[in-house]
């Protein structure tokens, strides 16, 4: 065999090899509510509450988790993914961390029917919602709290929380993550809580 022609077909077999090797496979989370075992009781009246619209930054609307190898620069591993859009599983797990924290007729997720009555809606704004390298997840979410009868915004915050995943894996980084979605509920709780059921009829 000629020494161009044994070297052009060792080079396309070694290619075919690379071409076969194994691919990683992908692996999906979700993010978890809060235990209705170990949520805290409040005494406020029941409500019917809105979620939503829940805004996200564009950087964050793609299915993999993404963590910040620096400052400026952020790592989306495709085999560790999001098992549905993040926006979605976050407003999910805010309703549901509310349908716990507080007694609540019924919540809804934006959209709903213009027909649904409301006693509150609860708005928010998330500017960042990701993980350090070195595994530290950070949630900066600015939120309202809205009378639905008139209007009126009850509470209006704006803050940032952290919670140490104390792994890089990207298991412990979700945990993490449903942990300062959790936090976040908190707040919205209490203020619900403090609001009490308005005397408007709810829209």
């Amino acid at each position: 065999m000629r020494p161009i022609l044994h070297t052009f077909l060792v080079g396309l077999c070694l290619a075919l090899l690379a071409g076969c090797g194994v691919t990683k496979p992908s692996r999906y989370y979700l993010l978890t509510p809060v235990d209705e075992v170990t949520a805290a009781a409040v005494s406020s009246p029941a409500a019917a509450l809105g979620i939503g619209p829940v805004a996200f930054p564009a950087y964050l609307d793609r299915p993999e988790i993404v963590v910040r190898s620096s400052g400026n620069e952020l790592n989306y591993d495709g085999s560790h993914r999001w098992a549905e859009p993040l926006k979605t599983a976050f407003s999910r797990t805010l309703a549901e961390n509310l349908s716990i924290m507080l007694p609540t007729d019924r919540t809804v997720i934006h959209p709903w029917p213009r027909s649904t009555l409301l006693n509150y809606q609860v708005t928010v704004n998330v500017t960042r919602f990701d993980a350090s390298a070195s595994g530290t997840v950070i949630l900066t979410a600015a939120w309202e709290l809205i009378r639905s009868g008139d209007d009126t915004v009850m509470k209006r915050s704006k803050a940032t929380y952290t919670e140490t995943a104390g792994s890089s894996i990207y298991a412990a980084i979700v945990a993490a993550q449903s942990r300062v979605v959790e936090q976040l509920s908190l707040d919205i709780a209490a203020a619900i809580n403090s609001a009490g059921l308005p005397t408007a009829q709810p829209r």
